[in-house]
């Protein structure tokens, strides 16, 4: 009886799967447009400018201006550690050794938990956990930081904070000479609080830094004064990108597309499969019924799976349809005038091909 009640009450649970994949389904097609108008209009209004001096006559205009990254203050430094670069960004990453849960769920609905130890940046809540003696600490001794740099130079122009908050902090920096309190050791590059990284304990913490290590820089953004704010597309989008190295508008342009393209395509999937997984929540309770009659409850089940899976294809698929006729209207009636003319030209040549059989009988 609980497996029939779990079974029926995860249909509401598929319902909303359903409104949330349609929602997103939706969505995408309508955001991704206006992508498309947007990167159009990032490689019509946006000129290249040297970074050598900055020219009032591209204030307000879209620029994209490329050349070396110089960071002019003095070495950011985490002042806990006494560790210290000369760079853009600075981080500090601290992870714990905790006990984290994964749920199995069987072919008969039954729920079993297992418990495996790992490092992680987040505090994972064991006071949830299932099964008792599996127990985290529930704070960090020392906090995630990150620390960056005021004064920041592409050329001649200053980058903007939240330019500067965009420079990734990627390269590792060595941990040797960092200074340290009783409760840390130095180990594999890391300070931590374990006797042996090798073999951590729950609670143990290691911690690292990351900096920013560009040497060259790419920014496509307005021009405003001698630094940059936000460009706002007609559709509302906002622009404000910094790469590293050397790229031209056209490079930028191209990194946009694929970008939108993989963004699209992945939304796309993940709308499918919550309305796929919507309709098998729904008819989970068919297939729990019929998996009490022997031999007929795996053959229903496959069945009914292969019900949802179809149907969530189709649904998913007539969302796309009538999201492009809502959001492309003009490319939908192109796609249908080329549907109606390859299905006329099909039907041409088979009626084309028909005709000297149908004489042939006639003079017979």
């Amino acid at each position: 009886m609980k497996k029939i009640k779990n079974s029926f009450g995860g249909v509401i649970g598929g319902i909303l799967l359903l409104i949330a994949g349609t929602y997103l389904l939706w969505w995408n097609e309508g955001n991704n447009v206006k992508n498309i108008a947007t990167t159009n209009e990032v490689e019509k209004t946006g000129i290249e400018v040297k970074a050598d001096s900055v020219d009032e006559k591209n204030e307000g205009k879209l620029v994209v201006v490329a050349g070396n990254l110089d960071v002019v203050d003095e070495s950011l430094t985490d002042p806990k550690f006494n560790i210290s670069v000369k760079s853009s960004k600075l981080v500090r990453k601290v992870e714990m050794y905790q006990w984290e849960e994964t749920e199995h769920v069987d072919d008969d609905d039954t729920r079993s938990y297992t418990y495996e130890k790992k490092w992680s940046d987040d505090l994972i809540e064991s006071k949830d956990f299932h099964q008792s003696g599996y127990n985290n600490p529930t704070s960090f001794p020392v906090a995630n930081e990150s620390y960056l740099a005021n004064d920041v130079k592409v050329g001649e122009y200053n980058l903007s904070s939240k330019q500067i908050e965009k420079t990734n902090a990627q390269a590792t920096l060595s941990a040797e000479n960092v200074v340290l309190t009783e409760e840390y050791k130095y180990q594999n590059n890391y300070v931590t609080t374990s006797k042996n990284l090798d073999e951590p304990e729950i609670g143990d913490i290691r911690i690292s830094w990351l900096y920013n290590d560009w040497n060259e820089a790419t920014i496509l953004a307005v021009q405003k004064g001698n630094t940059f704010v936000d460009f706002v597309s007609k559709d509302g989008k906002t622009v404000n990108r910094v790469e590293e190295g050397l790229l031209s508008l056209k490079q930028i342009v191209e990194e946009m597309r694929n970008e939108d393209k993989f963004m699209k395509w992945i939304l796309r999937l993940v709308g499918a499969l919550l309305v796929i997984f919507g309709y098998l929540s729904i008819i989970n309770p068919l297939s729990t019924l019929a998996s009490f009659v022997p031999l007929l409850g795996g053959l229903v089940g496959g069945l009914l799976g292969l019900v949802a899976f179809l149907v969530g294809l189709v649904h998913s698929l007539i969302i796309i349809v009538i999201a492009w006729f809502r959001f492309r209207p003009l490319l939908s009636l192109a796609l249908i005038a080329v549907i109606i003319a390859l299905v006329y030209g099909i039907i041409t040549i088979l009626k084309s091909k028909k005709k000297p059989t149908e004489q042939v009988n006639i003079q017979a």
